[in-house]
């Protein structure tokens, strides 16, 4: 089925773990197929319909390897789509020049505040992980907001051994 060629590259992409999962999968099927076993034994493997094994050998042999990429255009929630470089440069100036409900320019905003913002202005739904993709698309930093310590929070301290002094003297 695959030419010893293919066979190695599909291994070495499987093994790769830079690679998205769903396309890791893909590959994974067709070494298993490739090795002897049926489509349904490869869809109770993975964990997926007989048919969509299917499905992916035969891009394999309509495309090749390359059949069995991950488009650009799939994937994230349901009908998510992506910014396009221009909405992404507005997205930008606008983060930039205002200011998050209740907060000051520049003092940053809150994942679920872009999420709503990109909603009202570009009609785009993102997910909390297809947001952190945006922001190091766009060349900016998730970072999580900290609680403050406070000082009920921390537990008593026991008194040392030393602050007793020696029980007793022989």
């Amino acid at each position: 089925m695959l030419s010893e060629i293919d066979y190695q590259e599909a291994v070495r992409r499987y093994k790769n773990m830079r690679v998205k999962g769903h396309e890791r999968q893909r590959y994974h099927a067709l070494i298993l197929v490739h090795q002897g076993y049926s489509y349904r034994e490869v869809g109770q493997i993975l964990l997926v319909d007989e048919e969509t094994v299917r499905r992916w050998v035969q891009q394999y042999h309509e495309r090749g390897l390359a059949g069995l990429r991950n488009d650009p255009q799939w994937g994230g929630e349901h009908g998510q789509r992506e910014l396009s470089g221009e909405q992404v440069e507005t997205l930008k100036r606008l983060l930039g020049a205002e200011a998050m409900a209740g907060t000051k320019v520049g003092s940053g905003w809150t994942n679920k505040a872009v999420r709503q913002l990109i909603a009202e202005r570009f009609g785009v739904a993102y997910s909390k992980s297809g947001m952190r993709k945006l922001f190091a698309h766009m060349g900016w930093s998730y970072q999580r907001g900290r609680k403050p310590a406070t000082s009920s929070r921390r537990r008593p301290r026991w008194p040392s051994m030393r602050a007793w002094g020696r029980p007793w003297c022989p």
